[in-house]
């Protein structure tokens, strides 16, 4: 006997989806504090020296509920459009947020292993970095760039993605441009719609957007979203590396504004 499927369904399914992720970074934190105990002193000795052939290094972490290799997922399809050829010296990898760890020591290991801050000369030589986040994924990103910071680790761009999570709303210092992406669902009174900056004359807030006619997961998939991240990528790779990644049009500058679709 065949049945109607039910519209409410779809929104118990949602509500309970975004309401995890904002329950499960309780488990997360205290999970990353006692990682934070030994693993970074594992990841960083397994590397002293800067990975030179890693210039560029994008790091992603998708919703609570999805794999780190979910196809569908925005997030992962900027991973494997970084991978492409065209974008030479450019490292990517995406993560859950319950292993946001893991994504921060694969970070960690291509920078000098010594404890404390980078001196001057180590900062000019290291990868630049790039991080994206997606629901819960956009407090584990904030989770690494605070990391990042008490090494003194500048953060190229954070992207949010309709973000989830109890220690979302700053962006920190080390962060020189951020930006928030959020969709105007039935979760929205979950998600993140505004950020402060750590310290304004340090950071940019380049885009606060609330992006029409898109769900929860859908919102990952926004061309805005690829196209500030590839565009920020390209002018990272400089005028004789930054090559076309089949995208038209250029980035556009209105993006930084609030765009109420």
């Amino acid at each position: 006997m065949n049945r109607k499927r039910r519209p409410h369904r779809r929104f118990y399914g949602s509500a309970i989806v975004c309401l995890c992720s904002w329950l499960c970074p309780f488990v997360a934190v205290a999970q990353g504090r006692v990682d934070s105990d030994f693993a970074p002193s594992e990841a960083w000795n397994a590397s002293s020296v800067v990975a030179r052939e890693c210039r560029i290094l994008y790091l992603g972490f998708v919703g609570a509920l999805e794999p780190p290799d979910n196809k569908s997922s925005g997030v992962v399809q900027l991973r494997d459009v970084l991978k492409g050829p065209q974008f030479t010296g450019v490292c990517a990898k995406t993560y859950s947020p319950y292993t946001w760890t893991d994504g921060r020591d694969w970070l960690l290991s291509h920078f000098p292993s010594h404890p404390g801050a980078l001196t001057e000369g180590e900062r000019v030589q290291a990868p630049k970095v790039v991080l994206v986040g997606h629901s819960m994924g956009g407090w584990a990103m904030l989770s690494v760039a605070r990391e990042l910071r008490s090494r003194e680790i500048p953060v190229e761009l954070t992207v949010q993605v309709d973000s989830v999570g109890i220690t979302d709303y700053t962006i920190p210092r080390n962060v020189k441009a951020g930006a928030i992406f959020h969709a105007h669902d039935v979760l929205m009174f979950l998600t993140t719609k505004n950020v402060r900056l750590e310290d304004p004359t340090k950071t940019r807030l380049v885009a606060n957007v609330l992006v029409g006619h898109a769900g929860h997961e859908s919102v990952t998939r926004d061309p805005r979203i690829r196209e500030l991240v590839l565009r920020t990528i390209e002018d990272l790779q400089g005028p004789r590396e930054a090559k076309s990644a089949g995208r038209e049009g250029h980035a556009h500058e209105k993006a930084a504004s609030e765009d109420r679709e």
